[in-house]
Order: structure tokens, then sequence, then C-alpha cells
């Protein structure tokens, strides 16, 4: 089976969850066999960032990001096979359906869009809106990451026998000691710290998390920001340290540091960072309102993301009682391991046979 993997975003200016959660089920992919994948983007005069460097061949159409992806949306041109010759399949791994002769796959990653638009931009809104007009009409499978995301496509138009659910997958391993002592120091964290992690937006929440962690008064712990800024959220005068984007390598030690990992975003597709903190046996508090609690089940402390009190209660909480954050760091960790990339390989080639019996 020869599939193209659209890659596109991994050369945008802020890549986001969703290029991550794509370049490992790619790597994931590649380890489970039977799928030759070869990537497609639009045409650039540099390779991605060393972080976003797809495991795959890419190859692109000579035509740059914007006009490529309103040719696909609106004219359904030019076709992934100009650049990558026959495919069985086409992946279409972001907010952007690819042209093609082959069936398409599409995964949708969440439709917070239709929900509150002002957290996007105008741009975003108007990409996101064709792109799901697009998938109702020509998708022969749709991926969402989570239950709440199928339930949201299921809503709005996209009929079940085409929807599957293909969970994002995690890695459990022990950071050795001296790597905490590498990254505390490379940070300049010596004190006891509250973590948040992914990119600046509004739908992350971060001014009431901001707000939350004001009403604490004199606790001893920082709040640390850890993400590139995004697009419509700045966020105000804040004592909280802002560490900008953190290398992957970074990121574990981070987590298992953190005396709290703080996810309390309005809306998810999946929620990896809340994943990835469970693996490294933090103690977490993430919504209770989106698929985040899918993700954490009893393992988190879940809040309503809209009551600042409730986000604040369970900061304190855990920050004071250190027993109930072990009690739910080991508890996550074990969690954790049930969210493999193997898993998640699993499903997506699943996924694509089914594409291919359902049109052939």
């Amino acid at each position: 089976m020869r599939v193209a993997v659209t890659l596109e975003q991994c050369w945008h200016r802020v890549p986001g969850g969703s290029a991550q959660a794509t370049l490992d089920t790619v790597r994931a992919v590649s380890k489970h066999g039977g799928v030759d994948q070869i990537g497609v983007s639009a045409w650039h005069r540099d390779p991605a960032p060393p972080a976003w460097q797809p495991p795959i061949e890419v190859r692109a159409l000579p035509v740059p990001r914007v006009l490529l992806y309103d040719a696909w949306q609106r004219l359904r041109r030019p076709r992934v096979e100009r650049a990558t010759g026959p495919v069985d399949l086409v992946h279409a791994t972001a907010h952007v359906a690819a042209a093609s002769r082959a069936p398409l796959v599409a995964n949708v990653w969440d439709l917070s869009f239709l929900h509150d638009p002002s957290h996007f931009t105008a741009r975003g809104v108007s990409v996101f809106t064709r792109f799901l007009a697009v998938i109702r009409d020509e998708a022969a499978m749709v991926i969402c990451p989570s239950e709440a995301t199928r339930d949201d496509c299921l809503a709005n138009g996209i009929d079940a026998p085409r929807l599957r659910v293909a969970p994002l997958g995690t890695v459990v391993a022990e950071v050795a000691p001296a790597d905490l002592a590498r990254v505390r120091a490379t940070y300049d964290l010596p004190r006891p710290f509250v973590l948040f992690v992914g990119t600046v937006e509004p739908r992350k929440n971060l001014r009431r998390l901001l707000e939350a962690f004001d009403r604490l008064g004199d606790v001893d712990a920082d709040l640390v920001i850890a993400g590139p800024a995004g697009w419509s959220e700045e966020l105000p005068p804040t004592t909280a340290r802002r560490l900008g984007f953190v290398p992957r390598d970074d990121l574990d030690a981070l987590y298992a540091a953190a005396s709290v990992v703080a996810y309390p975003s309005l809306r998810e597709g999946f929620g990896l960072p809340v994943l990835d903190a469970m693996a490294q046996g933090a103690a977490v508090v993430t919504s209770a309102t989106t698929s985040t609690a899918e993700v954490a089940g009893d393992t988190a402390l879940l809040i309503d993301p809209l009551d600042t009190e409730a986000i604040a209660g369970a900061l304190e909480r855990l920050l004071v009682d250190r027993d109930l954050a072990d009690r739910l760091g080991a508890a996550a960790r074990q969690r954790a391991l049930t969210f493999t990339w193997e898993r998640t390989a699993e499903l997506v080639v699943d996924a694509y046979h089914a594409a291919l019996g359902r049109t052939g």
C-alpha cells in the first residue's frame, strides 16, 4: 500500500501539537510495516526546521503554501500524484484536504472553530470551514483522536461508518536524575513549579490559569509556560516564567520535574500534553469538559475550565497535599502505558484498509 501523507504543517510558523502527533504517527506506521509512506508539501527554499524534520521522504509540489492550500480546497488541484507518482491513498493530516485521484483519508483533530470562531484568525476559520465541507463530500475515512472529536464530527454531518477513533500515544520512560538537574539548571527552575505546555492561543485558557495562580497568594511555587506564541492571544503582565518553544528532548524532564501540570483548555481534540505529563508521573489538573477528561480518566483533578476558583483550588490542593499528588501521578503513569504509538499505527492502518474497501 503506497500512501501520500501531507506534511506541510512542518513548515508552519507554529506547527503545533497536530504536527508533532502526525510525525509520531508516521514513525509508528513505518515501524508497523506494510505501508510505503511518501510525504507531500508545498514548495520551500529550505528544509523544515530540525525539530520538525519529517522521518520520511517529502516531495514538493511546485507552488507555495497559500496558493496550494487554496487550490486544494477550492479547485481540487494540483493532485499529489504530480509530486509523488501513483499512490493508493492520500492521507490529509492537517486542516487542508489534499487533492488526488486516490481515495482520501483525513485527520480531524478537532472542530473547535465551529464552537468559538473568535479563538482563531479569520483566515484559519475560512480554511477549516472549507476543509470540513470537502471531507464531508469526499473522505473515504475520517480519523479522530478521541471519542469527543468523533461525536463532534458525527454532529456536524460526517456519517458514522466513515469515522474511526485512533487515540494518540506516548512513551513511558524514566528521566535520569542528571537530566532533571540539567533541565532545572538550563531553564533556571530551582523552586517547585506549576507547568503549562502548549501554544499560547485563546482556547488554551491561559488567562484564567494566570488569574487562578495569582489567587494562590504566598505559595512556594512558580508558574512556568512552555510553548511558542500562537495567535490572537496577548497575555497580561504576569510573573509567570515564559520559556517559549522547548525542544522535545527537554520536555519529558520538565514534566517529571513539575509539581503540577496544568492544562485547563477550553476545548481539545485530544490533549497530548496531558498524556505526556501522565507518562512522567506528573500530577495533572485539566478540564472536565473536553477530550482531556477522556485521556486522564480518574488519574487527574478535573475542573470546569471557566471556573477560575476551581482551577485555583485544584492547584492549591496538589501543591499542598503531596501524597495526593504522588498517588495521582503513579496512577497516571500506569494509565499512560495503555496509550501506545504502536496501537495508534495499528488503528490508522486499519482505517487505510477500510478506505480502500469502501471505495473498491
